[in-house]
């Protein structure tokens, strides 16, 4: 279904709100070096950017504000969406480009993540079910899964890309292949964070058990291979 009208949709919170909820991500301004790198594959993708962040999102959990996003971008005049958010180093455009293909040939697609969500999914207005959305186990491992078999149900094909990892807790950056994370600036920054022992970083984040504990998973986003 090529000359499908289609929205790129980057539902994130602010830099200066996403170190609020994880708080290692100030060092280094690695926040906004994220912020700067989805900036960046947005434009260079060429489509239509919605941003959606904290002041534009509506609804009391993940779930409801992802959910009212999207159907907001449908309201909009949108035949199909892709959205992605704001932590995932190793995302570029060609994701988004591969994405964009699947959609004109009336699929579905979903950018899995080592954790059990995706970092990118792409879905057309008539495929989107609000209230099966609604009823994703958002802050689980299983939400790919979830999403993939939904699909499925409706007779809906849905592809998946290359595997990525998102960034969640600290202890995925040290788990990042950085020869493949091709933005110079974010890379040097996360080189010189996972060179640095977590001792060294300040003492109110460090005895805070909220920072050693993994942040639950923020998004969605069958056997992908990984990178």
């Amino acid at each position: 279904m090529s000359g499908q009208n289609i929205a790129l949709l980057v539902f994130a919170r602010s830099a200066e709100e996403e170190v609020k909820h994880k708080p290692f991500l100030m060092k280094g301004a690695l926040a906004k070096s994220l912020s700067r790198h989805t900036k960046r594959i947005a434009t260079d993708s060429g489509l239509p950017i919605l941003y959606f962040d904290e002041t534009k999102q509506i609804g009391s959990d993940f779930g409801s504000r992802f959910s009212n996003a999207l159907q907001n971008t449908y309201n909009q005049g949108y035949d199909s969406v892709i959205a992605i958010g704001n932590d995932c180093p190793h995302l570029e455009v060609n994701h988004i480009n591969q994405a964009k293909k699947i959609l004109e040939n009336d699929g579905a697609v979903l950018g899995p993540t080592f954790d059990g969500g995706f970092y990118l999914i792409g879905i057309s207005k008539k495929h989107f079910h609000y209230k099966t959305f609604l009823n994703y186990s958002w802050n689980t491992n299983t939400v790919f899964q979830e999403a993939y078999n939904s699909f499925l149900s409706i007779d809906c094909p849905c592809l998946t890309l290359q595997t990525l990892r998102d960034i969640d807790h600290f202890s995925e950056l040290e788990k990042l292949s950085l020869y493949n994370i091709c933005n110079e600036e974010l890379r040097h920054i996360i080189i010189a964070l996972t060179a640095k022992h977590i001792e060294n970083y300040s003492i109110p984040y460090i005895n805070n058990f909220s920072l050693l504990q993994a942040v639950p998973f923020n998004k969605g986003s069958p056997l992908p291979l990984p990178i």
